[in-house]
């Protein structure tokens, strides 16, 4: 069920971006939308929330579900996860892998990703890219207990998707904390920047809905390529 509602969210993001409501300015109803996608209102109205909190969409009671002013294809979201490839839907994204190895998690990362020192983890560092542009250098570290497997061509592309729609893992909520600092020589080689640039920086850990901690990132973002946005209440 939560795929579907996925999915569709995923489905009117596309017709958004596309321009397909922007003379309505808003989505079609409830219904109209059960009846076009023969699927049920739960999973609807999930859909339109994700699509609301990634500010895509602002609801209005009574009067139905507007289209956020098109802000561009080239933001990346602060409140939602959703993996680079799904932010940039028309662009492309392309991965260069520098590292991929099966490693045993040693006490300082064994306490950052909550689990017994020695457990196995998948290493990946790699270079993203939007349209051949470097955008991110991650490092990233997946519990081999929540994540059995990972080649070269699944590195390549998105974990993000590869963990959910192949491995079928259900995720619960992602802690983020961002920052900015200084690149050092290996990260500002490889974006194609200086020693010593600014880096916006981005640490996160990944959690299933059953409270475990599967993934922890550590994340450079090429400070003239990269730009957030993020939707907040005024409540």
């Amino acid at each position: 069920m939560a795929q579907n509602y996925r999915k569709l969210a995923e489905r009117l993001r596309a017709r958004i971006s596309s321009g397909e409501f922007a003379k309505a300015g808003k989505l079609p109803t409830e219904d109209q939308l059960i009846e076009e996608y023969q699927t049920t209102r739960y999973s609807v109205r999930n859909a339109i929330a994700l699509l609301a909190e990634a500010g895509d969409v602002f609801p209005v009671r009574g009067s139905g579900v507007f289209v956020r002013e098109n802000r561009g294809a080239d933001y990346l979201s602060v409140g939602i996860t959703r993996g680079i490839s799904s932010e940039y839907p028309n662009r492309s994204v392309t991965s260069i892998v520098y590292e991929l190895a099966l490693i045993r998690a040693d006490a300082e990362l064994a306490r950052r990703m909550h689990c017994e020192e020695g457990s196995q983890a998948w290493k990946v560092v790699r270079l993203r890219q939007v349209d051949g542009h470097p955008l991110a250098y991650e490092t990233a570290w997946y519990l081999k207990e929540f994540v059995p497997f990972i080649n070269e061509q699944i590195a390549e592309g998105s974990l993000f998707a590869y963990a959910r729609n192949d491995l079928g893992l259900n995720f619960g909520y992602v802690d983020k904390v961002l920052y900015a600092g200084k690149l050092d020589a290996v990260s500002a080689k490889i974006l194609g920047l200086q020693e010593g640039d600014p880096a916006l920086y981005l640490d996160d850990d990944s959690f299933l809905t059953n409270g475990r901690l599967f993934n922890s990132s550590h994340i450079a973002y090429h400070y003239e390529n990269t730009r957030f946005f993020t939707m907040t209440s005024m409540k």
